[in-house]
């Protein structure tokens, strides 16, 4: 088969794949949200605050278009705004459910192969988008809890305590930060051989993963009960040991692990309905979007298609 004829047919496959895999975690999602809990999360949560943390979700999503363009500059390519949205959106959205491997690293394998990138730098590109967030995460998530350091509850036993976490973080991030400003040699990874970061690129991709994950905790936040009395800053060292723990797992969009973890932490503070927040939280940070996202993916191969279509009957 040739490679014209399986760049058609990749696409779709693709697509449909995905669709597929997304109805099915959609379809597990609603069997774990009872109508009730559902509506206690919004009946306890004044109408504007909903409306305010669903634009924050947005804002996120947009923002979330950063960590493609800084992978793009670290590997010496351009592409028009447009291309590097649409292709953030779908990675992100489908990514954040299905996992990056399942859906986050295919999709840029498929646009950014389209648009003249080689799988070399794709992988590199992929790699850089992670380590953009895993920084932002170190950085922030160390000063959270080392400052404001997370009382567990008193089943949960760790080896160490949220504060010594919260310093190994930070020494993570320190160490990021004096290899990108001390090595300047590549790195031998397989057949990759990789600088760090220039110093300049590593402050921009914490600063832009550390706004990243105060907006989508801020939107946690604010969902939460309006007579819950917890401050911001349990909330926010609450939701990084949730997002951090969830990425180990590598269970696809955290499902389970993200709702546990919250609950387990957010419990003694917020009471019994922290759980509906929580679902109320994932309806509006994940399901929502992968809708759109999936929505977004089908139309485009479908426009594609056509597109291809027209211009082979052109073609003599």
């Amino acid at each position: 088969m040739s490679k014209k004829k399986l760049r058609k047919i990749a696409g779709p496959a693709l697509a449909t794949t995905l669709f597929v895999l997304a109805m099915n975690l959609l379809w597990r999602e609603a069997h774990e949200v009872t109508w009730e809990q559902f509506k206690a999360g919004f009946t306890g949560v004044p109408a504007i605050y909903l409306c305010i943390a669903a634009f924050l979700i947005a804002l996120n999503y947009g923002l979330l278009i950063t960590y493609d363009l800084l992978a793009l500059r670290y590997v010496c390519r351009s592409l028009p705004l447009r291309r590097v949205a649409l292709v953030s959106f779908l990675g992100f959205t489908l990514g954040n459910n299905l996992g990056t491997l399942m859906a986050g690293a295919p999709i840029r394998f498929r646009f950014y192969t389209r648009w003249g990138l080689t799988p070399r730098q794709i992988v590199v590109l992929i790699s850089i988008c992670g380590l953009t967030f895993w920084s932002g995460l170190w950085l922030l998530g160390g000063t959270v809890l080392v400052f404001i350091p997370i009382e567990l509850p008193a089943e949960v036993n760790l080896p160490l305590g949220t504060r010594a976490l919260g310093a190994i973080l930070l020494t993570f991030s320190v160490g990021y930060a004096a290899v990108c400003w001390l090595w300047h040699k590549p790195w031998p990874i397989g057949e990759l051989h990789l600088c760090p970061p220039a110093p300049g690129l590593m402050s921009v991709q914490a600063s832009v993963a550390a706004v990243d994950l105060l907006i989508s905790a801020t939107a946690l936040y604010l969902v939460l009960p309006i007579e819950a009395t917890v401050p911001f800053a349990q909330v926010l060292a609450a939701y990084l040991c949730a997002i951090a723990i969830s990425l180990l797992t590598q269970v696809p969009g955290g499902l389970g692990v993200l709702e546990v973890i919250l609950v387990t932490l957010l419990k003694g503070t917020v009471g019994e309905s922290v759980l509906a927040s929580v679902l109320i939280f994932r309806i509006l940070y994940y399901v929502l979007p992968l809708l759109f996202g999936m929505v977004t993916l089908v139309a485009h191969e479908i426009f594609s298609g056509a597109v291809e279509a027209k211009e082979a009957k052109k073609d003599p």
